[in-house]
């Protein structure tokens, strides 16, 4: 059985979108259907949040294409303590998002919007993250740019070459990870407001920032990798190894 800390907690929604087809991967098949650790990456993902004690409900947002999929691969197969609730997606991630938002709970006080090819989330982390959005009503999980950043210019009459224009302050950098948590009226306004002026955001809290609002930071983790390539697969493969 669920349990909840306290009658007072918000209710809690997470929405997953999942609706990539995830081509940097250089593979036919939706990188959330990959297998690791003998499961699918979207597997991994869902479970997080499924056991994680202040979650009242789930959305996964799905391609359109996908629904059968979904459920013979992980729906099917694998037992949840949540019902999953499955929502179609857009053309874009930021479509996929707002149907998801659409989608939730009406009783929904915070949102956690976590991308489905990111399994690696830890329960303290999506608390800290619920914790901080009812306090500052928008939250974000991130962790210290660990590079040098530099910013790149072309070198004028050579088509193609860039050459360096500024190297930032790394102290100042942070790496943007989700999940992303929110006042779930404050979020659907802000997506609400991006649809009507065609507004695309891969980074959910940018939205929230075009309106004024801060965003607070949540410490991360750098295992909290999201799998975009091939090597990233094998990575977080080792990770699940070793926490599991």
């Amino acid at each position: 059985m669920k349990f909840k800390p306290s009658k007072s907690d918000p209710f809690v929604s997470v929405v997953i979108p999942a609706a990539g087809r995830g081509r940097r991967m250089g593979m036919k098949i939706n990188k959330q259907f990959l297998k690791l650790g003998g499961a699918p990456v979207l597997y991994w993902t869902i479970r997080a949040f499924d056991q994680c004690a202040a979650v009242d409900e789930i959305v996964v947002v799905h391609h359109p294409d996908e629904k059968a999929t979904l459920n013979q691969e992980i729906l099917s197969p694998y037992p949840f303590s949540h019902t999953i609730k499955t929502v179609p997606g857009g053309a874009t991630r930021s479509a996929s998002v707002y149907k998801g938002l659409q989608g939730v709970d009406p009783r929904c006080e915070v949102v956690l919007i976590h991308d489905g090819a990111r399994p690696m989330i830890q329960n303290q982390l999506i608390l800290d993250c619920i914790e901080s959005a009812v306090r500052h009503q928008a939250a974000i999980a991130a962790v210290p740019a660990k590079n040098t950043i530099k910013t790149v210019k072309p070198i004028p009459g050579e088509p193609g070459e860039l050459a360096v224009d500024q190297t930032l302050d790394r102290s100042t950098l942070y790496e943007i990870q989700t999940p992303q948590a929110f006042d779930y009226h404050l979020i659907l306004k802000a997506y609400r407001w991006a649809f009507k002026h065609h507004i695309e955001a891969t980074d959910d809290a940018a939205l929230v920032e075009n309106m004024g609002c801060p965003v607070a930071i949540v410490p991360g983790t750098y295992q909290n990798i999201k799998i975009t390539t091939a090597e990233d697969l094998k990575v977080v493969d080792g990770f699940l190894s070793f926490f599991n």
